[in-house]
């Protein structure tokens, strides 16, 4: 029989996935059942394990399609089931999220219950409009409202302009769609007409909007159709304008990107892409496992001329097994290094050798026809590499006669994606998708056997990748770089300012 379940309450923050703390993501990295609002980022939930389950249950204005009761039944019984459950809140989950009252049911029903914060909106706003909540010289204190109550219902007049006599920063959620309603309420109730006011919408997302205004320019107001937070107070003089025309939008805004590299390498894409304005979904298609070096290979090794390596994660795992079988890299000393392009150079050096070679077309075939020419007569080469590499660069140093031995350093094999990632994809919701190797392609193929493929936009890097998307029908992109940096730039000359080109 199982054992008793816990509940996790847990603030997603405010949109940003950067600005999940590591308590929270751990939380859920470990769930079974994740039942999640809908202000909740999509891209937290991709990091959602795929066996867990996603329990849907988004409330928005006027609009609640699962009740409160309804919300409680599923977490005690989850929990009773023996289940992990992360409950998903976007913001903080005690303030204006309902913790508080799950958390009392889950305890009166005897369920383990822990809180783990969350970022609030109210503090993203105050970041993106650069309005410090307090200020010396303006306000010290803050007050937090929701403008919409238990019944539906706005602030009373009478909490209204003890607000008012406080001073202070008001900061209100939940009134977005209220905006003339808060204005004109709050001038009735004593804040004065010029007293400035920020409206912020979707906080720390890069859809975010600042409009600055006064209480009596709130009654004019046209609402946002997003969710916003209203800041009210002295602090709001201390808010910079935008430049003339407004800050440029960024060059991917609005924009899907599949990203099918293993992990960590595919954070780190995510992560320029995130910069561009675009979501990045992950959907890891490979998994890279580390072989079993014997002592006497990684010994052998530095006997050859030249060691190859053909991407940074076989680097890594190369002197890993190195440092894991207590090698002096003095062993290494008599020997050449090349590489197939920038991220193998930086990842060489991060282990204090330098690349002695470097092809200026990044590809195995153009490193084994640059290394064949550089390889005096009787020297041997080493290729360090994974176990199903392409055989461009072998073909090339064969063709010209090199030496070479094979050390195959990990296995690449087909991955799974997350389950919330995988709808995305299925229902069509996405622009491109990167491709890093042939395997990946591979993979992704059969995991979506049903896909009319010619609607995919495949960014490839590396001709043979690109041969391998194009053979399954799709649109088939290519940098003239084989990098991650060449990959975005060419994606952000495919978007255009009206949306996406083919």
């Amino acid at each position: 029989m199982k054992e008793k379940g816990k509940v996790w309450l847990v603030g997603a923050g405010p949109g940003d996935p950067g600005l999940l703390t590591l308590r929270a993501k751990a939380a859920l990295e470990a769930a079974d059942v994740v039942v999640y609002d809908r202000l909740v980022s999509e891209e937290l939930l991709f990091l959602v394990p795929s066996p867990a389950r996603l329990v849907p249950v988004g409330k928005s204005a006027g609009r609640h399609p699962v009740p409160q009761e309804e919300i409680n039944r599923i977490l005690l019984g989850e929990a009773r089931a023996g289940n992990t459950v992360v409950r998903l809140k976007g913001g903080d989950s005690f303030l204006f999220g309902r913790g508080g009252e799950e958390m009392l049911f889950l305890a009166e029903n005897g369920v383990p219950c822990e809180a783990v914060p969350g970022v609030s909106s109210v503090f993203a706003a105050a970041a993106d409009s650069r309005v410090p909540l307090t200020h010396r010289d303006f306000s010290s204190s803050l007050h937090i409202i929701s403008w919409r109550g238990r019944d539906g219902g706005c602030p009373k007049r009478e909490a209204l302009e003890a607000l008012a006599r406080l001073g202070g920063t008001l900061a209100i959620l939940m009134g977005a769609s209220a905006l003339r309603d808060i204005g004109r309420r709050l001038a009735g109730a004593g804040f004065s007409r010029d007293l400035p006011a920020v409206v912020v919408g979707d906080a720390s997302t890069s859809r975010r909007s600042v409009g600055v205004f006064t209480v009596g320019g709130l009654c004019e107001a046209e609402a946002p159709d997003s969710p916003a937070v209203i800041l009210v107070g002295e602090v709001c003089r201390l808010h910079v304008p935008a430049p003339a025309g407004g800050p440029a939008a960024p060059p991917l805004a609005g924009c899907r990107i599949v990203v099918t590299r293993h992990e960590p390498t595919n954070a780190e894409l995510r992560r320029k892409i995130r910069c561009l304005g675009a979501e990045a979904i992950p959907f890891p298609c490979i998994r890279i496992v580390p072989l079993d070096l014997a002592e006497e290979d990684l010994a052998a090794a530095g006997k050859f001329s030249w060691i190859v390596f053909t991407a940074a994660t076989g680097i890594d795992i190369f002197f890993d097994a190195c440092r894991a079988a207590g090698k002096d890299l003095r062993l290494f000393s008599a020997c050449r290094f090349a590489v197939t392009g920038p991220a193998s150079a930086q990842a060489l050096r991060k282990r204090g050798f330098l690349p002695d070679y470097m092809p200026d077309t990044y590809s195995g075939e153009a490193l084994g026809e640059g290394l064949a020419e550089m390889a005096a007569a009787g020297e041997t080469v080493l290729l360090a590499r994974g176990r199903r590499a392409a055989a461009g660069l072998a073909e090339a140093l064969g063709a010209k006669g090199v030496s070479f031995r094979e050390l195959c350093l990990y296995d690449t094999l087909p991955a799974e994606g997350g389950a919330h990632a995988r709808a995305l994809i299925a229902g069509g919701r996405f622009d491109y998708v990167f491709f890093a190797s042939p395997s990946a392609v591979r993979s992704f193929r059969d995991q979506f056997p049903s896909m009319d493929f010619s609607l995919v936009r495949a960014v490839c890097i590396g001709q043979t990748t690109a041969d391998c998307a194009g053979e399954s029908g799709m649109a088939v992109y290519t940098p003239k770089e084989a990098t991650t940096d060449a990959m975005c730039r060419l994606v952000c000359g495919l978007v255009s300012p009206g949306g996406i080109r083919n």
